[in-house]
């Protein structure tokens, strides 16, 4: 499949590159395939790029890096769409906003991606996250996998 991106370019992916968010994304619900991209200048920094919306880019971290103790709390009806089984591994991240010097984060509305399957939702938390949480400078290491808290729906 080939991309014209804004950002990147051209691009030229497989199938079994891209996640599938039957969703879509808060604001972008009519777009539900994306590539994950590796931004070439920052290892902290991805981009979630649309697969049929060369401007449509999303600059996503993993928050863990900058907030040690982040959690997600959400309902298991939430965790319906990713089709999790035991041992499933998901990988959560958040968006970024603003510019050099003043980014921020949204860990209210965190982007949960079942890598097996490559099915990924954007949820909406049940505690009091802010949708704009300043990024700190430093990064810290991740060395294990991020934690998902379930509760009870709702």
């Amino acid at each position: 499949m080939r991309i014209d991106t804004h950002r990147f370019g051209t691009l030229e992916l497989n199938a079994d590159q891209l996640f599938l968010f039957p969703q879509g994304l808060v604001g972008m619900e009519t777009l539900h395939q994306w590539a994950l991209i590796p931004d070439p200048d920052n290892e902290s920094v991805a981009w979630l790029q649309s697969a049929v919306r060369g401007d449509r880019a999303l600059a996503v971290i993993s928050p863990r890096a900058f907030f040690p103790d982040y959690r997600v709390h959400i309902g298991r009806r939430d965790l319906a769409s990713l089709h999790l089984t035991s041992g499933s591994e998901v990988y959560i991240m958040t968006t970024v906003a603003g510019h050099v010097g003043k980014l921020t984060t949204n860990l209210r509305a965190p982007l949960l991606v079942n890598l097996d399957r490559r099915l990924g939702c954007q949820v909406i938390t049940n505690d009091d996250r802010p949708l704009r949480q300043p990024l700190p400078t430093k990064v810290h290491s991740l060395e294990e996998p991020m934690p998902i808290s379930q509760t009870r729906a709702a």
